[in-house]
């Protein structure tokens, strides 16, 4: 059985909400869940999924996953079956929303010093938001979908896309704003209600639709504190394996010390730009998110933009961060540069300094900068090395390892480029580095830990942020008790009943218990299987051929999984009947 995991708080990027009431009704209720199948999914998972009463919402292709409302009650017989990879929850998130009046942003990138040479035009950008004011004057929305219920077109109902919206590509025209790449096509997907909630299968929709519709740059600026589903993590990595630019709002999870690793989802997934947010001082907004995901920072405090219904408003936030970095993308893919991992690293390597000299977790590579990413030149070398860390051993279920892992990291140096001088990692969230020789083998059990790895290159110039992985070992199996002391005996037609005090448990601390099975066997083999309650006084019958009952010897077997997919069994004290 895989393990489902069931997340109880969302936290967005200025407000938190409730998980939605499907998730915490009774047994009998509906939920929406996320199934990722080892195969694509066709017309046998189809049918499994309605033949556990269940409704299927859409069958995705970007991975092979199927969104489904199922009831509560068939969880268990879904994940169990041997099709299905992992059964998640379709949790719900939000955007955040506009404050204060005081604009300026697009100035401070030096987006206007490009413009008369670069607007990004047609660069096709797609908005993951609660839509966009199609009929606004000073937005060219060349395209629209919803994949919200209920609603009809990606026309925004809540504001918060069309302010997003505005500060990537608001027109040139005399009026109202400037956007970034003012030129850029713009394509309003809407994942996100008129509440500013949207859930992970309506998401993951748009998602695909901005794959399967060639779009360049895909901003998101919304997020969790949570992580996010497998199905999700993977899609984001296929739509940037296949060449598009993911931004992303780092999270308002920060605080004014700037301390602690609080960058959110999805902008802390590795295939992602986190954009953190900056006020007219250059200064860190004080609840921008940091840590050692964060990649570049931009204008978020009171920028000024497109409004829906025609006007103008405000909004403050990483929210408004990310969409700047957006637009920044789509001037370079104008330019010439259409690699998205190119744009990326140039996004980097250009920035403005800002915080401690080179990569920091407060304000990552610095300010995105327009005009020096367009016009950025090498020699001299200014282009940071690239790292990779990369995992080995035995994968057992549900993303566990059940061996030691080795962890490798490997280095190199842009083309043309000094060489790299030393390569560093980090085993507690970048608190400390130590120097890179050989691999790294970890045999003990852990949950969620992180290695990080960055490189610096012998004209001084420091990787950032680092590459990242994170893994879970268990090779222990679980701790199986019994304790069965007979109480009473009886012989009955076809064998023998026992009542029996029973105390047996069963415990993992770490992956957990994810499966138990009960069996009362005698010494030739006859049982009664998955007896039940698993703790107090039960009474259960042995069944046995003929009547030669005396004498014979009964085991109470219990059987135990852990989610890895370790198993251990124990057995009770036997029991002669006389």
């Amino acid at each position: 059985m895989k393990k489902i995991v069931w997340h109880f708080l969302v936290t967005i990027l200025l407000i938190t909400l409730a998980l939605p009431a499907n998730l915490t009704s009774a047994q009998s209720d509906m939920v929406d869940v996320l199934v990722t199948f080892y195969q694509p999914p066709g017309p046998d998972e189809i049918a499994l999924i309605e033949s556990l009463g269940g409704t299927v919402k859409v069958v995705y292709h970007i991975v092979p996953t199927i969104a489904a409302k199922i009831p509560a009650a068939s969880l268990d017989e879904l994940s169990d079956d041997p099709r299905v990879r992992l059964v998640e929850p379709d949790i719900t998130i939000s955007g955040c929303f506009a404050s204060e009046v005081l604009p300026w942003g697009v100035d401070r990138v030096d987006a206007e010093l490009v413009h008369p040479t670069n607007k990004g035009t047609g660069v096709k950008v797609a908005v993951l938001d609660t839509g966009i004011d199609l009929d606004h004057p000073d937005l060219n929305v060349v395209g629209n979908v919803t994949f919200v219920p209920d609603t009809i077109d990606g026309d925004d109902d809540n504001g918060h896309g069309t302010l997003v919206a505005g500060v990537i590509a608001a027109l040139d025209n005399d009026i109202g704003v400037i956007g970034v790449a003012p030129e850029a096509a713009l394509y309003a997907v809407k994942v996100l209600k008129s509440t500013g909630s949207g859930g992970m299968s309506d998401i993951l929709s748009g998602i695909q639709w901005s794959a399967d519709n060639g779009m360049q740059v895909m901003n998101m600026s919304f997020g969790s504190i949570m992580d996010w589903p497998e199905a999700m993590k993977q899609a984001l990595d296929n739509a940037y394996s296949a060449g598009m630019v993911i931004v992303a709002g780092a999270g308002n999870g920060g605080n004014p010390g700037g301390e602690g690793n609080n960058v959110w989802a999805p902008a802390r997934l590795k295939p992602v730009i986190a954009v953190g947010a900056t006020d007219e001082q250059d200064n860190r907004y004080s609840a921008s998110s940091t840590g050692y995901q964060l990649e570049l920072m931009a204008p978020g405090v009171n920028i000024y933009s497109t409004a829906m219904g025609g006007g103008y408003g405000n909004i403050t936030g990483t929210s408004a961060s990310s969409p700047h970095a957006a637009g920044v993308a789509a001037l370079l893919i104008t330019s010439g540069l259409t690699n998205s991992v190119a744009i990326r690293h140039r996004l980097r390597d250009s920035a403005i300094d800002l915080g401690t000299a080179g990569w920091d977790t407060q304000y990552g590579n610095g300010l995105v900068n327009a005009n020096l990413a367009i016009n950025f030149t090498e020699p001299p070398d200014q282009s940071a090395p690239t790292t990779t860390v990369t995992l080995s051993g035995t994968m057992g279920e549900n993303n566990w390892y059940v061996s030691d892992v080795t962890v490798t990291i490997t280095a190199t140096d842009n083309l043309g480029g000094t060489g790299v001088a030393e390569t560093k990692y980090s085993l507690d969230s970048g608190a400390t580095w130590n120097t890179y020789t050989t691999p790294l083998v970890f045999s003990n059990d852990v949950k969620n830990f992180v290695v990080l790895a960055r490189s610096w290159d012998n004209a001084g110039n420091d990787e950032g942020p680092p590459d990242f992985m994170s893994f879970n070992i268990d090779q222990t199996p679980p701790v199986v008790t019994e304790t069965c002391v007979p109480t009473e005996t009886k012989r009955v037609r076809k064998g023998v009943t026992f009542t029996i005090d029973y105390n047996g448990w069963v415990d993992d601390a770490m992956s957990g218990v994810n499966g138990t099975t009960h069996t009362l066997i005698d010494e030739y083999g006859y049982y009664s299987t998955n007896l039940a309650p698993v703790y107090g006084t039960i009474t259960v019958e042995a069944w046995c051929e003929g009547w030669d009952r005396d004498g014979r010897t009964y085991t109470f077997h219990r059987w135990a999984k852990d989610a890895a997919g370790n198993q251990a069994v124990a057995d009770a004290i036997s029991t002669v009947v006389k």
